[in-house]
């Protein structure tokens, strides 16, 4: 499979629909895991071999190793004081997680350069989705069963487009800063939904077409 046939297979009624449900019956937890069955759905009901959790990997078929990552957008956040101070060395960032000076599970950028420059076997396709909600019209007493809810309405309220506006340049500026560490090729699918609240599922599929980690003086 290839990062446009995957492109392509999100754009489809039946994962869109698939999607619109998961966002209101999973809004209590992060949503990578729901997403990925749904896709192996997708997949099964086109008659499509594939494994799920193979090697460690997500999803795997026709040879091909995908991973998952999943954020809501109120991570941008963290996300730019990470990009801040390690974005110009990300080999730098992880020297610094191997010695234990820095956490993996800290933020964002450790875990996905975890998955995709530094597991073996690498990943030939990294998916980054990042969740952009409207929770303007959920009652108060409700958003303690959405995940980060409370925390979601005040970053809406701060937002210069708004709650479901358009996604932070900040997500796509940290994987400018990837793409010179591990090549790879982007696309980009901006998925609306409305469940229980409006949201925009915003997937980043990087297709590293068989290169490597770039090592320092490559």
């Amino acid at each position: 499979m290839t990062a446009t046939e995957l492109r392509d297979l999100f754009r489809t009624p039946d994962f869109q629909e698939g999607l619109r449900d998961i966002s209101g019956s999973r809004a209590s937890i992060m949503q990578e895991r729901p997403i990925v069955y749904l896709l192996a759905r997708c997949l099964w009901k086109r008659g499509t071999k594939f494994e799920l959790e193979d090697k460690h990997h997500d999803l795997s078929l026709d040879g091909q190793r995908i991973e998952f990552k999943f954020n809501y957008d109120r991570c941008g956040r963290m996300l730019a004081r990470q990009l801040a101070q390690y974005g110009d060395d990300l080999p730098g960032m992880w020297r610094l997680v191997q010695a234990k000076k820095l956490s993996k599970s800290w933020g964002v950028i450790p875990k996905i350069y975890d998955d995709a420059c530094v597991r073996k076997p690498q990943p030939n396709i990294l998916v980054w989705i990042i969740c952009s909600r409207d929770l303007s019209q959920v009652a108060p007493a409700d958003l303690d069963r959405i995940c980060g809810g409370r925390d979601q309405v005040k970053y809406n309220a701060t937002r210069p487009s708004g709650p479901g506006g358009d996604l932070p340049e900040v997500f796509d500026s940290f994987l400018a800063k990837l793409n010179g560490v591990r090549p790879f090729t982007l696309l980009k699918e901006d998925i609306p939904t409305n469940g229980d609240f409006p949201s925009t599922y915003h997937f980043r599929i990087c297709d590293f077409g068989g290169q490597g980690t770039r090592h320092a003086g490559d």
